[in-house]
């Protein structure tokens, strides 16, 4: 499949060099580079001063089964996953010697109905930071707000999907990367709910340092603040340990022809678009299945998968 986004055009003979730069700093989208004559255009998460930016469609990696990232980067902070066996040392002793990170810690999991991941800090002291991606910048603290830089592509692919003048359900709007990105390139109207009073302050301070219009933000129950909600044209649902439970909140706000972007952790070989369809027929709607992706592995044996949900 194929994705457009910003990518960095230089010549051949300097692309490593900047490809080398652009990874040391996490800024590489998870996309081809192409080939364009004596030019390449490297896709990347963002527009940088500096770099000549073009807007080109490119394909998607075919990630590998079971492959499962060391770390992350969110702004300045590398967060270590901790899985038993792996030599956590020799990754965190390669991060320490990156300019570019004030902070490294252990990620033990995520943990409550708040998604607050327990992190043990290895270097630094602060885990507030403020990311970038796509052009926003999003500022949270992980001590008190769960946030995924592996969703940036999945985030922009989101985008390239809305159309001017929806009303799009946020229903687990974290700290606002989907809301804030949407807001930032479509003219839409975005209820943002989260259950997290933390996320919901983050929320809004990023709508402030974005300057971005539309999005009403909400604290509490995703299920309670639905009942608010009516034919709404989008819904997304990343909360991937247990959106099937929220499912029938999530499609008595959507009218006719409104789509669902759907994300769950589950295991490799599944037919959740089975249980999907089942569902939703008891509860009286009609749904198809647009799209059941693989976005990412979550660990050995099970992967975050992404559905694209319409409601018929």
């Amino acid at each position: 499949m194929r994705m457009r986004a910003p990518g960095v055009k230089v010549h051949r003979k300097e692309a490593e060099r900047i490809r080398r730069y652009l990874a040391s700093r996490d800024l590489i989208a998870e996309l081809k580079i192409k080939k364009d004559g004596e030019y390449v255009i490297i896709p990347v998460k963002e527009e940088m001063e500096g770099f000549p930016i073009v807007y080109e469609d490119f394909e998607e990696y075919r990630k590998e089964r079971g492959k499962i990232g060391a770390y992350d980067i969110v702004g300045d902070i590398a967060i270590v996953k901790y899985r038993e066996g792996r030599d956590l040392d020799k990754v965190i002793e390669k991060l320490k010697k990156r300019r570019n990170i004030r902070v490294i810690a252990i990620d033990y999991g995520v943990e409550g109905e708040e998604r607050i991941r327990k992190l043990k800090l290895v270097k630094g002291d602060s885990l507030e930071t403020i990311h970038r991606e796509y052009g926003i910048r999003l500022k949270v603290d992980l001590g008190k707000v769960y946030f995924s830089p592996r969703l940036a592509t999945e985030r922009w692919r989101v985008v390239q999907r809305v159309r001017d003048g929806e009303k799009i359900f946020d229903m687990f709007a974290g700290c606002g990367p989907f809301s804030i990105l949407i807001a930032k390139y479509r003219k839409v109207k975005i209820y943002a709910c989260d259950i997290n009073p933390h996320a919901v302050e983050y929320l809004k301070e990023n709508i402030r340092i974005n300057k971005v219009e539309g999005i009403e933000v909400y604290l509490g129950d995703a299920r309670v603040i639905a009942k608010r909600m009516k034919d709404v044209d989008r819904v997304i649902m990343n909360l991937p340990h247990s959106s099937f439970e929220f499912l029938p909140y999530a499609l008595a706000t959507l009218k006719k022809g409104g789509e669902i972007h759907y994300y769950e952790i589950l295991p490799r070989e599944n037919k959740r678009e089975e249980n999907l369809i089942q569902t939703a027929e008891k509860l009286g709607y009609r749904i198809k299945i647009l799209e059941k992706r693989r976005v990412h592995a979550y660990s050995p044996s099970l992967d975050m998968f992404g559905f694209l949900i319409k409601l018929l």
